[in-house]
């Protein structure tokens, strides 16, 4: 439409100057017209789309809030309490003595024969600590189900927070965006007016129209941005509802970002609990390969009946001992094999903790980096801009500026608005990567798309493949 329009303009521009001064009217109508029906709308509109939603879902304000709102929906899908009572059953399982034998022997079938009925019970003795050692073995299984629980609360803790700082990210883009394009709108009415005071050229007009569209564009997309965010944090608490609002200042954003505890007391680094429970695990399974490599005797109880040829009777009671000998089968080599894993297993750890530290210390060191960079650009370049693009667009109105100077005080002010939004995201990004390694939680895990499916996945996965008697 502006496009036709122009195109009568230029047709029209050898007719009087009260005929042009008609056709300015009218194109600026058209102009208003077409913005009204694209960007102002919208502009105007997000105030009462804002309040009706704040309304609507009151509760979904604050991240904690949300939080708490999302472990009651996933506790009700979860299995730990299946799992706990399936490790607490291997547990009792583990202390059950070793079943009894019975054995029954008649000889002397033939009728002129002696004949003899022994009846015995033979019983396993547990002497060297075979139930002790699997009892530990199922309490290790019963402890890392306690931590696979800390590890699935504390990885679901930091995905609600990633994800709600991408809503709190997007819809402070959003709003920055749509104030850059409410400055495009203005300039690009300064420019018409410009124009039809016959002070302009038309190519100027259309610099700044490309500019304003760009700008509208970037709206629509950081629109979109938002609500996709809005719509993967709201699947959370199963919910298919995006239009929600969480109302973060700039300082609250910045300083959630930045706020990092730096007390190992504090965090329990999970992925180095795992090392040190598997290093448990290998000493359970050293005194277990122990316990079996000693001789385990076997005591019977028994009765013997004797019936002779000419029907006498004789009963005599028959106690024995029967006691293995582990002279090919000692379980040398596998306690060999149980020791150097748990070796291997502990110069891991050290080497993990030694190395994690590090990488938490670089990212602390590029997280103080930017909070340096955010309040110059925060308290010095953001207002100096805003002041620099109001004072040449004024100046154009007057004309003291070229067009030329009006759009590079607005780019100017659009680069600094959106480097400032950069800067709150690389910092999320920073602290996620932060925690995450402090947890000893694998980052990609958490910033992923689907990080909550696979979570789930993975304890899906471990509740079915949890060993069904001990030892597995």
């Amino acid at each position: 439409m502006s496009l036709s329009f122009y195109q009568r303009i230029h047709t029209l521009k050898n007719r009087t100057h009260s005929s042009l001064w008609k056709g300015s009217v009218l194109g600026i109508a058209l102009s208003a017209i077409v913005f009204s029906q694209t960007v102002a709308a919208e502009n105007l509109s997000l105030p009462k789309v804002n309040q009706s939603l704040n309304t609507a879902v009151p509760r979904n304000t604050s991240f904690e809030q949300i939080l708490a709102q999302i472990r009651a929906y996933q506790n009700q899908q979860s299995n730990w309490q299946i799992q706990q009572q399936m490790a607490n059953a291997q547990l009792k399982q583990s202390g059950l003595w070793a079943n009894p034998s019975l054995s029954i022997e008649q000889t002397g079938l033939q009728s002129n024969q002696d004949r003899e009925l022994a009846i015995g019970i033979s019983q396993p003795l547990d002497l060297f600590g075979q139930r002790r050692a699997a009892q530990k073995v199922a309490q290790l299984s019963a402890t890392q189900v306690d931590l696979e629980q800390q590890r699935y609360n504390a990885e679901l803790e930091l995905i609600v927070q990633y994800a709600w700082s991408q809503v709190a990210l997007f819809q402070l883009e959003k709003s920055l965006v749509a104030e850059q394009l409410q400055v495009s709108q203005e300039n690009l009415d300064a420019t018409m007016k410009r124009y039809q005071a016959g002070n302009i050229a038309q190519v100027d007009v259309e610099r700044v129209r490309i500019a304003h569209l760009e700008n509208q564009r970037i709206y629509q997309q950081a629109d979109l941005q938002l609500r996709v965010a809005q719509q993967q944090l709201a699947s959370f608490w199963g919910s298919d509802l995006n239009q929600f609002v969480i109302a973060p200042s700039v300082n609250e954003l910045w300083s959630r970002a930045t706020v990092v505890k730096t007390d190992r007391q504090d965090i329990e680094n999970l992925f180095e609990r795992g090392l040190q429970l598997e290093t448990q695990r290998q000493q359970a399974s050293i005194d277990q390969l122990k316990a079996k490599s000693r001789p385990q005797p076997i005591m019977s109880l028994g009765v013997n009946r004797t019936r002779s040829a000419d029907q006498n009777t004789e009963n005599q009671i028959r106690l024995g001992v029967e006691i293995p000998l582990n002279i090919f089968n000692s379980q040398k080599y596998g306690i060999q094999i149980a020791e150097a894993k748990q070796t291997l297993i502990q110069q891991q750890q050290r080497f993990y903790r030694q190395q994690n530290q590090l990488d938490i210390d670089v990212r602390l060191a590029e997280l103080r980096g930017l909070q340096t960079q955010f309040k110059q650009l925060n308290d010095q370049q953001v207002p100096l801009a805003i002041q620099v693009q109001q004072k040449t667009l004024q100046g154009f109105r007057l004309g003291k500026f070229a067009v030329t100077d009006v759009q590079q005080a607005t780019t100017q002010l659009q680069d600094v608005r959106l480097r400032k939004v950069q800067l709150l995201k690389q910092a999320w990004q920073l602290n996620v990567e932060v925690q995450s390694a402090r947890m000893g939680l694998p980052v990609e895990q958490i910033t992923a798309k689907d990080a909550l499916m696979q979570l789930n996945q993975r304890v899906w996965q471990q509740s079915n493949a949890f060993p069904s008697q001990v030892g597995e």
